[in-house]
């Protein structure tokens, strides 16, 4: 199984912010969405992931001086991504690695969506039972 196929399976849809936005308009569309990061862009370029984490790690840090920040201040810019074509096991593994739990993907060098560990644990139990039924 593919990355191409759990975005074929949950959709494409990616949720951004840019750098200059406010950190809690940022935690509002987290809230909102019900997801764990949003993509920093500048225009249709990539810059960063703002996620659950980068928001813990500011809050301890900052404390309530984190009202006055922006997604730039707290934003991952050392972007890791996967490709549409990877296989699941190794995203995962990409994952474990690098202590991640989202990962923008592309195919042909663009944005096609977004994967998190539970899509992939989704994918992998999805397989799984589809196995037991045969």
């Amino acid at each position: 199984m593919k990355v191409k196929d759990v975005i074929e399976y949950k959709g494409n849809t990616v949720y951004r912010t840019t750098s200059d936005t406010k950190l809690l308009t940022a935690i509002d569309s987290l809230n909102y969405y019900h997801i764990g990061a949003l993509l920093v862009m500048d225009g249709s370029k990539m810059i960063g992931i703002v996620t659950e984490r980068d928001i813990l790690n500011a809050l301890s840090k900052f404390k309530d001086g984190i009202l006055k920040l922006k997604v730039a201040d707290v934003m991952t810019t050392s972007l890791i991504t996967c490709s549409a074509s990877d296989s699941i096991e190794s995203v995962m593994e990409k994952m474990t690695n690098h202590h991640i739990r989202h990962l923008p993907v592309f195919e042909s060098k663009k944005l096609v969506g977004i994967v998190s560990i539970g899509d992939m644990v989704h994918a992998l139990m999805e397989r799984r039972e589809k196995r037991r039924r045969k």
